[in-house]
């Protein structure tokens, strides 16, 4: 196998494709994907087939959100690559063993398939968008930490590749993926069938059994010290008041970020803070799987969401009901969900200097590796023991409470820890 990585990008983000037309047509301010469409149906006929058929089902089932087309199309996409430049073979050509081969691909991909960091896929250059040449199927995931450390020492972020593992999670999403892909072909009468099924049965990758899930949150004091930090900072500077509104009602109303961003079918504005007739107040937002709900909003959260609305008002005189929940400081709009995570970022990286400065060096070392999702579980893991286990369900956003007992209380795990602490050898 060639030591260079020769494939490219076939399908844009989002927004993009779904503006783009059908066919090779999608490919016209493409040139780099296109040329290599062609090089490799000299060598493959279908190759054409497989991108048409490949493009379809992206189109077909990604309609609903953003990130199911994003799940789907990394997946098939890996599957396209392989297959045509390393197996050389078409999609529809590939029998058991071929598919085998590419899970084991997969789970441990070559060096020159991974990058170090996520790459855009495309770049303008003179009105055409030119694949990226450090753009990798793969990213191996550097801690924060590590990666904070190395640039304040000058030096470049380095991690060997030959670590890099899919987790039992991924591998399930790519299984999932490409089981529904082969579903797809079958029905349109381009597969014959689907095997991926059969090999799921039995593969090594897919571990069975329940574990205790870490939850990944904020102690009660790297809590204390980011929300004195984002308010001190807010009070010195009233652009500020941005990262505070976000920070508390991330943390307090468990949202995920994406739901505080603005989508194409969604838009989080003034107007989805809404009273009922008791005079309580509550917060609709689009969660995963393109599902409404109302969260309840708390007392001690209504001075945050004053603030920030004074603050919009003062500096606008187009505020209004409609006007988005987050906007740029700068522009118009809403923000995407990477906009939304810089911001976080920047007040738990002021938060662990902050920390540090006051003598908490040690307690504060897990923050440099939290993420704005953290955020969520902090709330939820505070709230669940004052809170009925249906509230809190519902306001999460989770389909069953099953999954919020599941992953919020630890009763159990703990009481089974302790019983077992004084078995002899």
């Amino acid at each position: 196998m060639a030591k260079v990585f020769t494939a490219k990008p076939l399908f844009d983000a989002h927004l993009s494709f779904t503006r783009l037309p059908s066919g090779l047509n999608m490919l016209r301010d493409y040139p780099d994907a296109l040329a290599f469409i062609k090089q490799q149906s000299e060598k493959i006929p279908d190759v054409f087939a497989d991108f048409n058929h490949t493009q379809a089902f992206l189109k077909s089932y990604s309609r609903k959100n953003e990130a199911t087309y994003r799940s789907y199309r990394n997946e098939v996409e890996r599957l396209l690559l392989w297959s045509w430049t390393v197996a050389c073979k078409s999609i529809v050509q590939l029998r058991r063993a071929d598919l085998e081969n590419f899970f084991d691909f997969v789970n441990h991909p070559p060096d020159h398939w991974i990058s170090t960091a996520v790459h855009d896929r495309f770049k303008m250059r003179g009105g055409s968008l030119c694949c990226n040449p450090l753009w990798r199927p793969f990213v191996t995931k550097i801690a924060k930490r590590d990666r904070a450390l190395a640039l304040a020492d000058g030096k470049d972020v380095i991690m060997g590749r030959q670590a890099h593992r899919l987790s039992n999670s991924a591998m399930k999403i790519c299984f999932s993926a490409l089981s529904c892909f082969y579903n797809y072909l079958t029905d349109e009468s381009y597969a014959f069938g689907n095997p991926i099924p059969a090999i799921r049965k039995q593969s090594p990758y897919l571990l069975v059994g329940a574990s205790q899930k870490e939850i990944r949150r904020l102690s009660d004091m790297q809590w204390q010290f980011v929300l004195e930090t984002a308010q001190g900072a807010a009070n010195r500077d009233p652009s500020m008041e941005r990262s505070l509104f976000m920070i508390a009602l991330l943390k307090t109303l468990y949202l995920r970020i994406s739901e505080l961003s603005e989508r194409p079918n969604w838009q989080p504005s003034w107007q989805h803070f809404w009273s009922d007739n008791e005079g309580n107040q509550w917060l609709k937002v689009l969660g995963k799987g393109n599902k409404i709900r109302d969260v309840s909003v708390p007392d001690a959260l209504l001075p945050y969401i004053q603030r920030y609305r004074n603050y919009r008002s003062s500096e606008s005189f187009s505020f209004g009901a409609n006007s988005p929940l987050v906007v740029k400081n700068r522009g118009i709009g809403g923000m995407t969900s990477r906009q939304l995570r810089r911001i976080v970022q920047a007040t738990f990286d002021a938060a662990y200097k902050h920390m540090v400065e006051e003598g908490f060096g040690d307690q504060a070392e897990t923050l440099q590796a939290a993420s704005s999702h953290w955020l969520r579980h902090t709330g939820a893991s505070q709230d669940i023991a004052t809170r009925p286990l249906k509230h809190m369900a519902d306001d999460l956003g989770h389909a069953s409470m099953a999954t919020t007992d599941q992953v919020y209380i630890q009763s159990d795990m703990k009481e089974r820890a302790y019983s077992g602490k004084d078995r002899d050898v």
